[in-house]
């Protein structure tokens, strides 16, 4: 006897020209992220990934547990400023591993011991895998066909990844030439696709770098001396003539360095004493005079940053709904009877630590995967 047919309609079933006209009406990543996960056909489907959608402020990632006792299930929460709304992605790709930092909408992942290391993005789930870092490195430098290396440490399951930090020099996926940075453990490494293993940036001084960053050629090593802060250059075209930079103005409250689309930024912190207020302060590098500058007028500026130091700017022009001079930092505070962690946002003026905002984030997960894994900023992107 044959079935009747079903008064409602198939929607999961429909033709991939139906599914490319609607993926072409929606007006934010966040609608993109909200059609992928209607159904499996929905986001298995191959559709192009759209470029006319607008930049959109950055997520709040945050790595949870369904529950204490089970193991990771690859479960993602990503909470979108832009939305006031919490998204739950499935990752399958990254359980047993851990996320380790953000860049232009890619998360660095690494698994136990440096066995497997990779970059993926979140929402198109495309993934560029990169050399372990179980095998030897080159140093910049020196010839391709030199002896290689050994990597400078060792790997553990419970190693912590905190200040981790990755960067890419161009778009990955339109510019074979793209630079891949990674300051793990104080240590710059550095990748361009096809190579067969990692470059490492050796060390001009003693000390380990504070902070690293890359950007236009050139790798910039921020170093603690006592109570000053001091910088070193590396071009990645002479790295055996390194630039060291030794600044007049007392830059002890600086804390990390910032890539920005006109250079090298300076992020400080100083406590306030009246008030017990925090003000963050941003000196940009002038690369002529080796010197910085101290941005007094920081109203197009915003600083996102997490307990764990992790920062994004924007310049706060390209959103509508976003206050200039402002910091949105991510705290958490034990829930109640001490169960779990429970999440806030708030937004504080860059120049007098003022309260502005406060988000809090009920639908956050109440239990993180551990000290591996961190909650982070994440700008999320369809390239």
């Amino acid at each position: 006897m044959e079935r009747a047919p079903s008064k409602h309609p198939d929607w999961a079933n429909l033709h991939e020209s139906v599914l490319y006209w609607i993926s072409e009406k929606l007006k934010s990543i966040t609608d993109f992220v909200r059609f992928r996960t209607v159904c499996s056909p929905w986001r298995s489907a191959p559709l192009p990934k759209p470029r006319h959608l607008p930049p959109q402020l950055p997520w709040v990632m945050i790595s949870h547990k369904q529950n204490a006792d089970k193991d990771d299930d690859g479960m993602r929460f990503f909470y979108d400023l832009w939305k006031s709304k919490m998204h739950k992605l499935h990752l399958p790709e990254i359980i047993g591993k851990s996320c380790c930092a953000t860049h232009s909408g890619w998360l660095l992942v690494i698994a136990t011991q440096g066995r497997e290391v990779f970059l993926l993005n979140p929402l198109t789930r495309a993934r560029i895998d990169l050399p372990p870092f179980t095998i030897p490195v080159r140093h910049l430098g020196e010839d391709w066909h030199a002896p290689l290396h050994d990597t400078p440490h060792r790997f553990s399951p419970y190693h912590n990844f905190r200040g981790s930090k990755v960067i890419l020099s161009s778009d990955l996926i339109t510019d074979p030439d793209c630079l891949i940075t990674v300051f793990l453990w104080r240590v710059i490494f550095c990748y361009r696709v096809g190579d067969l293993f990692w470059t490492m940036v050796k060390n001009p001084l003693k000390n380990d770098p504070y902070d690293a960053t890359y950007y236009n050629g050139r790798f910039y090593l921020l170093y603690e001396e006592g109570s000053e802060r001091d910088m070193v250059i590396i071009d990645l075209d002479k790295p055996d003539e390194s630039i060291p930079c030794k600044f007049e103005l007392k830059l002890g409250t600086i804390r990390r360095l910032l890539e920005g689309q006109s250079g090298v930024y300076l992020v400080g912190m100083k406590f306030l004493i009246a008030g017990g207020k925090l003000v963050y302060e941003l000196y940009r590098f002038q690369e002529q005079s080796l010197k910085v500058e101290h941005i007094t007028d920081t109203s197009n500026t915003t600083i996102f940053n997490t307990d764990n130091f992790h920062f994004l700017t924007v310049c706060s022009d390209d959103w509508d709904c976003l206050g200039g001079g402002s910091m949105y930092q991510v705290m958490y505070i034990p829930a109640y009877e001490g169960v779990g962690l429970h999440y806030i946002i708030w937004s504080t003026k860059l120049d007098d630590g003022k309260l502005e905002h406060v988000w809090d984030l009920d639908e956050a997960p109440q239990v993180l995967l551990g000290p591996n894994e961190m909650v982070m900023w994440f700008q999320p992107s369809l390239v």
